[in-house]
C-alpha cells in the first residue's frame, strides 16, 4: 500500500470509521481482542455474511482478516468492497477483526509509524498535533532530489498568516507526497502550524492528492 494512503487516512478515514461505528450495534461487533490490540488499515475485498478485509498493520505486516456481520446488519449493508477502514486485532489471533474505536490509541499508533518511517520528525509532529493551525502561502519551492517511500523532500519558503492578523516569513524542509507536488508551487496555500510566541519553526501538512 502506498505510504501516501497512510497519511491520508489520518485526515479522511477517521470520518469513515466514526460513521460506521455510529451504526454498529454493540452486541453484534466482533469479539474484543484478548490482548493489547494492534491497529491497521483495512481494505474491504468482499462482503457476504462476513466482511473480508486485507489489512496492513502499522508495523508493516499484511494479512487477511474478517469482520463478523449478518446480511441484514447495518455494518454489512453500509460497507462495500474497496472501502478503507481502521481495524483493531489481537496480534495472536489476527484473523478476527473489530472496528478500531479508540481514536486516541489509533492516532498515537499512526503518529509513531510516520515518525519511524521518517516521513515526519518528532518536532514536526508535535507542532501539527499541538501547535497553532494557520495557513501559509508558498513563495518558493525547491526539490532537494531526496525521496523516501513515495514522498519527495522539498524546501519551502512560506508567508504564514497569524490567526489574529498579520503574517511572517518561514522556511521549512519537509517530505511531500509525490501526488501532491503540484500543490506546493509558488502561490499555493497550504496548512501551516507553529507555536505562538515562536515563529522560528513551522511545520506543514500536505495530504496526498
Amino acid at each position: 500500500m502506498p505510504e501516501s494512503l497512510l497519511i491520508l487516512l489520518v485526515l479522511v478515514v477517521v470520518t469513515v470509521i466514526v460513521t460506521v461505528v455510529a451504526v454498529l450495534p454493540r452486541g453484534r461487533s466482533a469479539p474484543k481482542p484478548s490482548g493489547a490490540p494492534a491497529v491497521g488499515i483495512g481494505t474491504v475485498s468482499a462482503v457476504s455474511d462476513r466482511i473480508t478485509v486485507e489489512v496492513e498493520s502499522v508495523s508493516g505486516q499484511k494479512f487477511t482478516g474478517r469482520l463478523r456481520g449478518a446480511p441484514d446488519d447495518p455494518v454489512v449493508a453500509g460497507i462495500r468492497p474497496g472501502a478503507v477502514l481502521l481495524v483493531a486485532f489481537d496480534p495472536a489471533s489476527r484473523e478476527q477483526l473489530s472496528l478500531a474505536d479508540d481514536m486516541v490509541a489509533i492516532r498515537a499508533a499512526f503518529d509513531r509509524m510516520l515518525v519511524d518511517k521518517g516521513l515526519v520528525t518528532d518536532a514536526q509532529l508535535e507542532l501539527i498535533r499541538h501547535g497553532t493551525k494557520s495557513s501559509g502561502v508558498v513563495t518558493a519551492a525547491r526539490s532537494t532530489g531526496t525521496a523516501r517511500e513515495d514522498h519527495h523532500e522539498v524546501v519551502l519558503d512560506l508567508m504564514v498568516r497569524r490567526p489574529e492578523g498579520g503574517q511572517f516569513p518561514a522556511h521549512e524542509t519537509t517530505l511531500i507526497p509525490a501526488t501532491s507536488l503540484g500543490r506546493v508551487c509558488p502561490g499555493s496555500i497550504i496548512d501551516a502550524y507553529y507555536r505562538r510566541g515562536d515563529e522560528t519553526t513551522v511545520a506543514v501538512a500536505v495530504p496526498p492528492a
